[in-house]
């Protein structure tokens, strides 16, 4: 039987991601007051977000997007979330994977919480090898030590 380690960081991510897509999915069926304002920041550079270029452009790392009275389309999936924002007197869509989720704040209530991303490609456990190797010029001789007659 393989043994594992609980890895309690992931494991807290995923339940606060939830909590997220919750309050997400109740602001866009109207069940939230209009006093709470979500700041949402995400990674521009993560897997499977969508923005428009000149948006990529001007946030090339991390992009963080206001969800209060100008909004539109707002869904959530299992994964992710789509909404329609205003930018520059036009409207932009854009679809966030909640794993692309760095920041959540809610200034009503005075709620953050930062969350941590993690790079599922780096996270690839390679096999390792041994390699054993002397390396002579560390052998030590004893008779270097003893007093010479």
């Amino acid at each position: 039987m393989d043994r594992f380690f609980i890895d309690y960081g992931k494991r807290i991510n995923n339940a606060i991601l939830d909590v997220i897509k919750e309050i997400l999915k109740d602001l866009s069926k109207s069940k939230i007051s209009s006093n709470h304002c979500f700041y949402i920041t995400f990674s521009t550079q993560g897997s499977g977000v969508l923005i428009p270029d000149s948006l990529k452009k001007d946030y090339p790392k991390e992009m963080t997007i206001v969800l209060q009275n100008q909004f539109w389309d707002l869904k959530i999936n299992k994964n992710k979330f789509s909404v329609v924002l205003l930018f520059n007197k036009k409207k932009e869509y854009l679809s966030i994977p909640f794993n692309t989720i760095v920041k959540f704040y809610d200034p009503f209530v005075k709620f953050s919480i930062q969350l941590e991303i993690k790079d599922e490609k780096k996270q690839v456990k390679k096999p390792v090898q041994k390699k054993e190797r002397i390396n002579k010029q560390k052998i030590v001789s004893l008779a270097d030590f003893r007093k010479r007659k």
